[in-house]
Parts: structure tokens; C-alpha cells; sequence
């Protein structure tokens, strides 16, 4: 297979359980400077997901003769980069899937309750005001900010698949320039969700949810107002969501001068607390769920990172054999697509964790160690990457095949194939590493160019509902 190099600083995770996930198109990107960014699952909650504009999915409607012939256009497709354009957007660039449109209809958002209040009303007002200053910004003042009173929130679309849920508020203002602070000039405002709780409607009581990302997308922004996206990893709560009925979703919303700190970590200058209810329906499995046994076999370079000593972290190869090894393949069949989740179901009894999560560990386009994933229509049919969703659970990699539920006949016809690799690491820098290669990583490790290659290690045909 290819041999392909990639930087270790951009890969190695930020902490032991964690796993990161690639920022495209981060602001740096823009501005010609590009930058990779990734995210660390560790923490109960990641702040901003937008560090600038994040380009769509390609994310095409595709006709019967493409899907027979395995020419499909919808690489790494996924419901959060779905939402990454407006309705409108989708329409006018021909970007719509008729199944995930249905899904997102199926929701019925409905807009609720809201309240705005400023700096002055903070119990911190102080403090607050203080860092404006400390970083070279005039202190809070009416005439500056009051326009942010009159922001009028409105839900715009709602996409649950079962395993995440995503949002667009729309926020209504006739001061939406700001939010394109991408320009630099004036005011410069973005918003973020600070915190997030649900109850099924008729409860008394609500829950915290947990927010994965969330942010003002600048290429969402129009002259009459901003799109603040959301989204919430459903599996990761600590009290189960519900998967029925009508949910109502309370949302503060943290408005920021970009000014004071150009990542929205500080500087707030006024607070939305929103509420808005859906129906969590279309998140439901449309068919019954696929468990299966794979069976690996022969041997693969396993390229582990062991965390197991949080002083001193190490990366290594070994090699292994599989014919002990069988991975547990479950398929759910959802409105927004086909989830696969594979975990290692059997292992010889001297593997550890970290080597069960080393085998696993998701590998996006071939760019890194560990297990990626293809998939094709068709004996004869292209390999294609997988989506993916921002998940990061230990020891499981979940892909998201864009095949939906209108066009499961046809795939069923043609026949629906998963190429599973293991890729590992060849070379540092250039300089050939063996099978036994062991390193300690430490600061050193950070500007090494790491090369990989991968192997086959098993093609299965998945069943279809």
C-alpha cells in the first residue's frame, strides 16, 4: 500500500484516553498560513469548534447509475459537516440528500422563551471589565454594545442520528457584520455555548448535556443575521437522552468581543439564554441493528501508543498475529446513514488495552497509525473513505457509510463491502524504523516527519436491511 508521511506534532494525542480530530480549515488556513488543529476528548467539554471557517462536506445527491457503479461523491460525509451550510446553500449548490433533508424535517424545531443580559448585570462585571482593559480594549460601555439587547434567536434546523445532535440558531440582528470578524475591522463578536440542559417536555426536571463544539461559522453569516452551530456527542452524557418525544433544549449562549481575545475565551460582553424543543424521532434506527463476529488473520505492525506512564509516554511497533483476534462489528441503519462500530471482541490473553486501542485507533485517510476504513459499492467499485463523527470513545472506531435508507435496494443489489487496513509506522524523518523500533516521546518528538504504511487486513460484505 501507499507510503505516506505525516507530521508527529499534529497527531500525537494531547493525553493518554484522548483521541484528536483534524481541523481542515482552521483560521490560519485563510489567512495562507495553514495550521493543523485537533481536539482532545478528555474534558467534559470543548469549546470552540469553529477557529475559522470549516469548508462543507462535498456532499452530493447522487442518481441510481452512480450508486451501481460505486461513483460516489460524498466523501467524508457526516451530519455535523451536513449542517455546515444553510438549507438554502445546500439547495442552491446542489448538495442535498433527500433522506438526511427528511431527517432534519422530521424534527420540527420549535423556537421558545429567550432573555439577553449584559456585562453591567454580571455578578463579575468587574473582573470582566478589568480584562478588557488589560488587553488593550476600552471598559464595557452602552453605546458600544447595546445593539447585542436586540439579537432575536430562532432555531433554524435540527439533525439528531441517534449518537449526535446538531443545531443551527439562527441569530437575528442588523449588526451581523460584526460576526464576520474574520476581516479584522470594527467590531469583532463571536459566540459560543457555555452551557446546555434538556428535559423531555412535561418533565419538571433537566439534565446537563455536555457541548462537543460550537461556534459562529463566518461563511453562515448574512446581512440580516449569524448561524451559531452546535453539536453534542448523545453517548457521551452522563444522563441518558431520551430517544422519544419532544425534547427542550435551554442554551446560554456566550457573546464575545473578539478583541479582548481573538479565541473567545474571554470577553464577554452579554449572555443569551435561549430555549428551543424538537423531536428526537428521526434519530431512531429504520431497520433492526447487525451484530457480527469478523475474524482476523495472519499478522500485522501494530504501532502502539502507550500511555501507560503519563512521564514518559512511548511509541513503538510490534508485530503481531491476528488468528486469535476477532473484532465485533455492529451496524446501525439510520435515516442519516450506515454506522459501523468495530471493538475488539477476542485478543490473545497477553494483549494489553493499549494494544487493543492501538489496532483501533481511528485512522483518517491514511495519515496516521492505526485502522482505516473504505468502503466501495460493488465487487468492482472504487475504495472510498468513510465519515466520520466526533466521537473519540477508547477502544472503538465508528464509520459512517453515506448510503440511506431510499437507496438500500440498490445497494443491496450491488452489494455493500468494507476494506479494513492497518497502517503503521516506517520511518522517522526519513531514516528506515524496524518492527522492534521503540521511543520515549518527549519534546524532541514533536517536529519528526513519521511515515506510514498500511495492510489489509480483512474485506467484508455487510449485510442490508
Amino acid at each position: 500500500m501507499e507510503k505516506k508521511i505525516y507530521n508527529v506534532r499534529d497527531a500525537i494525542p494531547d493525553t493518554p484516553n484522548g483521541f484528536y480530530e483534524t481541523v481542515e480549515d482552521s483560521l490560519q488556513a485563510v489567512c495562507g498560513q495553514k495550521k493543523q488543529a485537533r481536539r482532545s476528548f478528555s474534558g467534559p467539554r470543548l469549546k470552540k469548534k469553529w477557529l475559522l471557517p470549516l469548508v462543507a462536506a462535498a456532499v452530493l445527491l447522487v442518481s441510481g447509475t452512480a450508486l451501481a457503479t460505486g461513483l460516489w461523491l460524498r466523501d467524508n460525509y457526516s451530519p455535523s459537516s451536513y449542517m455546515q451550510e444553510t438549507k438554502e446553500e445546500r439547495e442552491q449548490k446542489e448538495k442535498t440528500i433527500p433522506d438526511v433533508e427528511k431527517a432534519i424535517e422530521s424534527a420540527g424545531p420549535k423556537t421558545g422563551a429567550y432573555r439577553i443580559i449584559m456585562l453591567p448585570e454580571f455578578e463579575n462585571a468587574e473582573e470582566q471589565d478589568q480584562w478588557r482593559v488589560s488587553m488593550g480594549q476600552p471598559k464595557y460601555s452602552e453605546e458600544d454594545w447595546g445593539w447585542v439587547r436586540d439579537i432575536h434567536p430562532e432555531i433554524a434546523e435540527v439533525l439528531i442520528d441517534g449518537r449526535t445532535l446538531n443545531f443551527n440558531i439562527r441569530l437575528n440582528t442588523d449588526h451581523a457584520q460584526a460576526f464576520q470578524w474574520l476581516d479584522g475591522e470594527g467590531q469583532r463578536v463571536d459566540a459560543l455555548v457555555d452551557n446546555l440542559s434538556f428535559r423531555k417536555e412535561g418533565d419538571s426536571m433537566s439534565a446537563p448535556l455536555f457541548i462537543s463544539g460550537s461556534g459562529i461559522n463566518p461563511n453562515m453569516v448574512t446581512a440580516t443575521g449569524a448561524t451559531l452551530n452546535g453539536d453534542v456527542i448523545l453517548d457521551q452524557q452522563e444522563v441518558a437522552f431520551p430517544t422519544e418525544g419532544r425534547v427542550e433544549l435551554t442554551v446560554e449562549i456566550g457573546l464575545r468581543d473578539a478583541r479582548v481575545d481573538d479565541m473567545a475565551s474571554i470577553g464577554i460582553v452579554g449572555k443569551l439564554f435561549y430555549t428551543f424543543s424538537f423531536d428526537v424521532a428521526a434519530g431512531s434506527d429504520v431497520a433492526p441493528a447487525q451484530i457480527a463476529e469478523r475474524k482476523l488473520s495472519g499478522s500485522a505492525v501494530l504501532t502502539v501508543d502507550d500511555w501507560s506512564d503519563p512521564d514518559k509516554p512511548r511509541m513503538y511497533n510490534q508485530r503481531v498475529s491476528l488468528d486469535e483476534v476477532a473484532l465485533k462489528e455492529e451496524i446501525r441503519y439510520r435515516q442519516t446513514g450506515i454506522y459501523v462500530t468495530y471493538t475488539v471482541q477476542k485478543a490473545p490473553a497477553d494483549w494489553t488495552e493499549t494494544m487493543k486501542s492501538s489496532l483501533l485507533y481511528p485512522n483518517r485517510e491514511g495519515t496516521w497509525h492505526g485502522l482505516y476504513i473504505q468502503y466501495r459499492i460493488g465487487q468492482e467499485g472504487e475504495w472510498l473513505p468513510c465519515g466520520h463523527e466526533n466521537h473519540g470513545n477508547f477502544g472503538e472506531n465508528v464509520v459512517i457509510l453515506p448510503i440511506f435508507p431510499s437507496e438500500y435496494e440498490k445497494a443491496k443489489q450491488e452489494g455493500v463491502y468494507l476494506r479494513l487496513a492497518e497502517y503503521y509506522g516506517t520511518a522517522l524523518n526519513g531514516e528506515p524504523i524496524g518492527e522492534d523500533w521503540k521511543m520515549v516521546l518527549g519534546a524532541g518528538a514533536m517536529s519528526l516527519d513519521f511515515t506510514v504504511e498500511g495492510q489489509e487486513i480483512g474485506v467484508f460484505q455487510l449485510p442490508m436491511p
